[in-house]
């Protein structure tokens, strides 16, 4: 963190005039803190504060806030997100200098570090069939332990363009291309295709490349889904970034979807996995059950969706409980090792019973037992890929994307 402390007491314009502080923010960079003090009371001073940044203004809040915060894709009430590389002021708005006037002001730069956040890919509200206005969707999946929220609304994106502000959660812009030869995510974007209709099988793929040019992440969406439009029927030699293995309640399709991303990590291909809880009010489910944990290089949808792509992903059975993770030293998943390397990880949320499963192109090639809440894991890397699976009796717990041979 970078922090500097600025103490003005010279005010040449007197009342009704304007200090600038000046800073800059580099490219390292996801969140600016302003904190500022002044005296108050019948005697006191009245000074409003704003920023702007590279000459335009970013926010003003006048006198009410003594803090704000600004960073990519949220900020504090009256300031507006967006790129913070470039050169700032806090401009302070001298209402009123009272005697012996003074204003602290403290400039907090946070810097980008990498981190865990769990959070939902896969949800609707009632601009396609959820059920829930967009504001309640993101107040039940930030009250369900979700750091972030894609609202997938099938062949919609109005969600995307009157949202309400809501700091506490990420809410990525996103579209479900839903067609009647299977479903697909688009995450990113206000309006990923300038038309959805697919009107031939071969209308899917173009549109997933119409979405993938305009800068979407993409998402297969439960290939084995019980329904004719459901179920994927588009094959795998499509522009597409991951494949949901988990959607919703633990049922045969998310079984068969699981086996077949096994076989399809057998075979040598490199697709990351996610999870969806596919919220729609009449299911019956919970956003983030499950969940996807996603190890982010920075705390935006952009860095989100970069750890999609990267397969830097735990899907677990909710935002908050059983986890798995590389120690220190450790290649993250959907990274690569050598064959041979020792590698080390811990299972932390455990309940006695709990087995976990390794699992390599051979299928399961050993089971721990866990008798504690935390398990330290000790394995190797032997073969194509080095993956986990916690289990519960009959009900999985966590699914990790794999490690990769180099």
């Amino acid at each position: 963190m970078q922090y500097f402390t600025h103490r003005i007491t010279d005010f040449p314009g007197g009342d009704k005039s304007f200090v600038d502080i000046p800073f800059v923010v580099g490219d390292d960079i996801e969140r600016v803190e302003v904190s500022y003090l002044f005296p108050t009371g019948g005697n006191g001073c009245v000074i409003d504060i704003g920023l702007e940044k590279d000459g335009k203004s970013r926010g003003w809040t006048g006198s009410e806030y003594g803090h704000i915060w600004v960073a990519e894709d949220r900020a504090s009430p009256g300031y507006r997100p967006g790129l913070l590389t470039g050169n700032w002021n806090v401009v302070l708005g001298i209402y009123h200098v009272g005697p012996d006037p003074w204003v602290d002001v403290q400039i907090r730069l946070i810097q980008r570090r990498k981190r865990w956040l769990a959070g939902e890919l896969h949800s609707h509200t009632e601009h396609s069939d959820g059920g829930v206005m967009v504001g309640e969707a993101i107040n039940r999946a930030r009250n369900s332990g979700c750091a972030f929220l894609s609202i997938t609304d099938h062949n919609a994106t109005q969600q995307n363009h009157i949202r309400p502000d809501d700091p506490g959660i990420l809410v990525i812009d996103a579209m479900e291309l839903t067609t009647y030869w299977g479903h697909t995510n688009f995450h990113g974007l206000k309006d990923p295709v300038d038309d959805w209709r697919c009107r031939t099988p071969d209308d899917v793929p173009a549109k997933m490349a119409e979405a993938r040019e305009k800068g979407a992440t993409i998402v297969i969406n439960h290939p084995f889904q019980n329904s004719p439009g459901g179920r994927w029927q588009c094959g795998l030699d499509v522009p597409f970034d991951a494949y949901e293995i988990w959607n919703g309640n633990w049922a045969p399709h998310n079984v068969q979807a699981l086996a077949h991303w096994q076989s399809l990590l057998a075979e040598g291909r490199r697709i990351p996995a996610t999870g969806g809880s596919d919220f729609h009010l009449k299911n019956r489910r919970r956003h983030g059950r499950p969940a996807n944990r996603l190890h982010v290089q920075t705390h935006s949808v952009a860095g989100v969706l970069a750890a999609v792509r990267a397969g830097a992903n735990v899907v677990c059975s909710a935002p908050d409980e059983t986890m798995i993770e590389p120690r220190s030293g450790s290649p993250m998943f959907g990274e690569s090792a050598t064959n041979g390397e020792p590698l080390g990880f811990v299972a932390i949320g455990l309940a006695q019973g709990d087995n976990v499963h390794l699992i390599t192109e051979a299928g399961t090639v050993r089971v721990i037992d866990c008798v504690t809440e935390t398990q330290e894991i000790e394995a190797t890397l032997d073969g194509r890929f080095l993956r986990f699976e916690i289990w519960r009796g009959d009900q999985p717990r966590l699914f990790s994307n794999p490690v990769y041979a180099i």
